[in-house]
């Protein structure tokens, strides 16, 4: 089963929606002196984030690679596909988000590809707004999470290591009278400060710590903005 799908499926038993709930409030915060009104959410999810933004006056659209997820974020009433960044026109939007580390997923060499894409769905001047792992929120990951219930059972372990965090994950679900098995590995990359301060389709405006599950630094949000 694909990384995200397995996601999708196992989303619901993890939870923590109410610290998400704070880390979208956080973006909002930061996104009200930027004055746009056109945002595009990369890695949408279940669209918790796109409700609140509609909520608050903003015109948003959502996109994620997830079926699963994307029907999730339509449920709520939301504007949500599964399309790519390359399939929007040039200047598309004032400001793009990706929340939740979305950008951890990727190797440092994808990363160039990835930038030059959402600048180009920017506006001239327009703004992307982020967070990325600090090292202490991967080394707050590094561990055990399980979760049983009566009809599922899930397994995660994650192991970070020369600056990649590993997660295996084990998903039993019961159908009938046994369990179906589900399992996968899902990889995550630590990112420095300074990848984003040398993007020659973006400047460095500023940042922000975020504390989510821990007293610890876990997340840094960054905005850029297009050159």
């Amino acid at each position: 089963m694909h990384s995200l799908d397995l996601y999708a499926k196992i989303e619901p038993l993890i939870g923590f929606y109410d610290e998400y709930d704070a880390l979208y409030s956080s973006y909002l915060q930061l996104l009200y002196p930027l004055h746009v009104n056109t945002i595009l959410d990369i890695g949408c999810g279940n669209g918790r984030l796109l409700k609140l933004l509609q909520d608050n006056d903003f015109k948003a659209f959502g996109i994620d690679r997830s079926k699963e997820m994307i029907t999730r974020a339509q449920s709520l009433g939301v504007n949500a596909d599964t399309k790519e960044l390359k399939e929007f026109k040039k200047g598309s939007f004032e400001c793009a988000l990706a929340v939740g580390d979305v950008l951890n997923y990727m190797k440092e060499d994808e990363l160039n590809s990835f930038f030059s894409d959402v600048s180009n769905t920017l506006s001239d001047e327009g703004y992307f707004l982020f967070d990325v792992n600090t090292l202490a929120g991967f080394e707050v990951a590094d561990g055990a999470v399980v979760k049983d219930e009566e009809d599922k059972f899930l397994s995660i372990e994650a192991n970070f290591e020369e600056n990649i965090l590993t997660t295996n994950i084990t998903l039993f679900e019961k159908e009938g009278k046994t369990f179906n098995k589900i399992s996968g590995e899902v990889k995550q990359y630590y990112h420095t400060k300074e990848v984003f301060q040398n993007l020659k389709e973006f400047r460095y405006v500023a940042d922000s710590p975020i504390s989510m599950f821990s007293d610890e630094e876990e997340k840094l949000l960054i905005l850029l903005q297009k050159r």
